[in-house]
């Protein structure tokens, strides 16, 4: 007889906030920043240029954006009404999604879902409210590309990992090193490593250094920082050096990748 096949634990914590917004007027700018958790934004009506992460984003309906960790935005509307459902929810050992997959295009196929999500929401409090409101977000997040949503939850040490890597998104300016993330979460060197192998399948310091230069990359082609002020930006304290790592990432160093972006 075949082993039978089981299923992990869902990533999903909790839900805090699903809500459908309208802005009607226009012009409207905003900045502000994205709650903490995984966010999720669905557009259904209107236009919005705006810059995350370093990037120009441009929102229509059929948009999905994703955002993690209080990340800073700000843009303008285009084309009113601007209308889009926003859900936040708490999942600690769900990977966000790397800066350059966080924007889904012409997702037409989840107006659907996004307003089953929004329905079930609005129902009375109880369990089979919450029972509901989780499996049609599972739904959501099944239904977006592999290389974000379905990554299997981290094994329990993993959730450690994430705790950190927020704190040191929040903080990516620094030149951190292991010894200070140590300090920081009072735990060992050898803790530490094993949750963020358990986590990205990665060692600390390499993942903080691949979260560097993908956000760099962003602020290479969208920005109009310099290369030392980007280097700054992201906890590099000499330009050279982040040169040297930016061209072993992406192929080109940045001023000669930002002029093959624009150019």
């Amino acid at each position: 007889m075949s082993r039978p096949q089981t299923c992990g634990p869902s990533p999903v914590e909790s839900i805090r906030l699903v809500e459908r917004f309208e802005r009607l007027v226009s012009p409207y700018a905003y900045q502000a920043t994205s709650l903490p958790g995984h966010l999720l934004h669905y557009v259904v009506q209107g236009e919005v240029e705006q810059t995350s992460n370093g990037r120009r984003q441009h929102l229509q309906p059929g948009t999905v954006i994703w955002y993690h960790e209080d990340e800073w935005v700000e843009g303008r509307v285009l084309r009113p009404p601007w209308v889009y459902f926003s859900v936040n929810f708490s999942a600690p050992t769900l990977a966000p999604p790397d800066f350059g997959a966080r924007l889904h295009l012409n997702r037409h196929d989840l107006a659907q879902p996004f307003a089953a999500l929004h329905t079930a929401w609005r129902e009375p409090s109880g369990a089979a409210r919450d029972y509901t409101c989780h499996a049609r977000l599972l739904d959501l997040l099944a239904a977006l590309p592999a290389d974000t949503a379905s990554r299997p939850a981290a094994a329990a040490g993993g959730r450690l990992w994430w705790d950190v890597e927020t704190w040191c998104r929040r903080h990516i300016s620094r030149h951190l090193t292991l010894t200070e993330l140590c300090a920081q979460f009072h735990r060992s060197p050898n803790t530490l490593t094993r949750a963020c192998l358990e986590a990205v399948g990665q060692t600390p310091m390499r993942r903080l250094k691949q979260i560097r230069l993908s956000l760099a990359r962003g602020l290479v082609h969208y920005s109009e920082l310099n290369m030392t002020e980007i280097a700054q930006r992201i906890g590099y304290a000499r330009v050279h050096e982040f040169s040297r790592d930016y061209r072993k990432a992406h192929g080109l160093p940045p001023t000669a990748d930002r002029a093959a972006f624009t150019g």
